[in-house]
């Protein structure tokens, strides 16, 4: 009897090592193995060659679960249950009836004895220290696992063909992309990450927003072709450079014709350079060229406003430029957009030296005021104002226009979820400014919506 207690602690220590193992090698950061393999750690790099195969990794170690489970049923069931037959026996009556409700009960009771040390002892108790000691328990297993996973290596390739081949039967495609999280379960984690005090708030929120990029397209940030400044082809250098310094602008569209028609981008360290090679002709008393702004253009980036913010990040360091132009589906020049805009989609607003400083957006503030091109999931995620967001329209001046169904007057105000929109400018026949109050004001004659 004894020999089959030590046989059965051996599998559950065995069934433990394989759910630890597991977990651990999951967990484990890579770059602190890969540190350790360069330093000569041969633990590390037997990690490593491990991890090098994920789907080979989670079938070996899944394959060892398995096999001890399989053991832990065979030899713990009868030993436990023959250990319960002699302990019970002296108090059950010798009757033939007593006997068989004691055997019955003896069986019972095994069996929920070896599923409590199966799942508490050999996989949720392994697998909570895996967890919190991933870093080390990862180099503690990674050589007996290794070594197992080359014996059992036919095997494993057997199940995990077979389980193939009947997956394709049930119309199933395997899939072998090595595991990996969702982006909704990296939400989770960084949520959890923060909860226990591992990041900031700021890094959970901007490792969050970085997730939601490819969920964002180019016209919901782009800064509307109306807003922007541009010059004629035909302007000239002193003009230029006017504007370049007015406006604290280092790049500027140049259109041809109608501001609609966009051809190029003139910089501002251009503009510079043809300014100091006329200062020098002047100096030298020699004759000046006329100046022609052609020379100086640069090809412009130009994207689709559905392109998303992961994709035009990608472009941005391809094309080696930091703005694009925006077209809608006719082609049609429709806005602006800078690797600032898409930096600040994610960290929140950046100001240079030129901005003008604005007090920082408070969420649930009584009274907002605001341009009417203030974009909605900035209102979302700046001052917890929630609008919709599918119905055609990504700034508020549009949700505004949406809801009065027509050209507004200064003064005018609707409701909506509990708030008032107070229209305070009008540009011709463009919502300027906006107040929102998040209290309907006594005495105000506001249309419902």
């Amino acid at each position: 009897m004894s020999l089959r207690l030590i046989l059965l602690v051996a599998i559950v220590a065995l069934n433990a090592f394989f759910a630890a193992a597991e977990v651990a090698l999951v967990s484990v950061r890579r770059s602190r193995l890969t540190e350790l393999a360069e330093r000569g750690n041969a633990s590390a790099r037997a990690a490593l060659g491990l991890l090098a195969n994920p789907g080979r990794l989670l079938s070996s170690t899944q394959v060892g679960v398995t096999l001890a489970s399989l053991g832990l049923g065979w030899a713990g069931e009868d030993t436990v249950y023959q250990i319960l037959v002699a302990w019970l026996q002296p108090w059950i009556p010798s009757e033939p009836g007593s006997q068989r409700w004691l055997h019955g009960l003896s069986f019972a009771l095994a069996f929920l004895v070896i599923s409590f040390v199966h799942v508490v002892i050999g996989e949720v108790v392994p697998k909570n220290i895996a967890l919190d000691k991933a870093d080390k328990l990862a180099l503690l297993v990674a050589t007996p696992l290794l070594i197992f996973r080359r014996v059992s290596a036919p095997f494993v390739i057997v199940v995990e063909r077979a389980s193939a081949l009947v997956s394709r039967l049930l119309g199933v495609r395997a899939e072998h992309g090595g595991g990996g999280h969702s982006a909704e379960e990296l939400k989770f984690i960084i949520q959890s990450s923060r909860h226990e005090g591992h990041l900031e708030t700021f890094e959970e929120d901007a490792i969050r927003k970085l997730l939601e990029l490819k969920d964002v397209n180019a016209r919901e940030i782009m800064t509307p072709r109306r807003q922007i400044i541009s010059v004629s082809i035909d302007a000239g250098l002193d003009e230029l450079l006017r504007l370049t310094l007015q406006h604290k602008y280092s790049r500027l569209p140049v259109y041809e014709g109608s501001p609609e028609h966009i051809i190029g981008i003139v910089h501002y360290k251009d503009l510079t350079r043809a300014w100091q090679e006329r200062r020098a002709a002047t100096d030298r008393r020699q004759p000046q060229r006329p100046f022609r702004l052609r020379p100086y253009l640069r090809e412009p980036l130009v994207v689709p406003e559905t392109k998303p913010l992961h994709q035009l990040i990608d472009e941005f360091r391809e094309k080696h430029t930091h703005l694009a132009m925006v077209v809608d589906e006719f082609g049609t020049f429709t806005g602006l957009v800078t690797l600032e805009d898409v930096l600040e989609q994610v960290f929140g607003e950046i100001a240079d030296e030129h901005d003008v400083r604005r007090p920082a957006p408070v969420a649930g503030a009584p009274v907002v005021e605001l341009d009417g091109t203030a974009n909605i999931r900035d209102l979302s995620s700046q001052y917890g104002i929630e609008l919709p967001g599918d119905a055609g329209f990504e700034t508020l001046a549009g949700f505004l226009l949406h809801q009065f169904g027509y050209i507004p007057t200064a003064g005018e105000s609707i409701m909506h979820g509990g708030r008032t929109y107070l229209v305070e400018a009008m540009e011709r026949n463009r919502i300027a400014r906006v107040k929102i109050l998040s209290k309907r004001p006594e005495g105000s004659g506001a249309m419902a919506s």
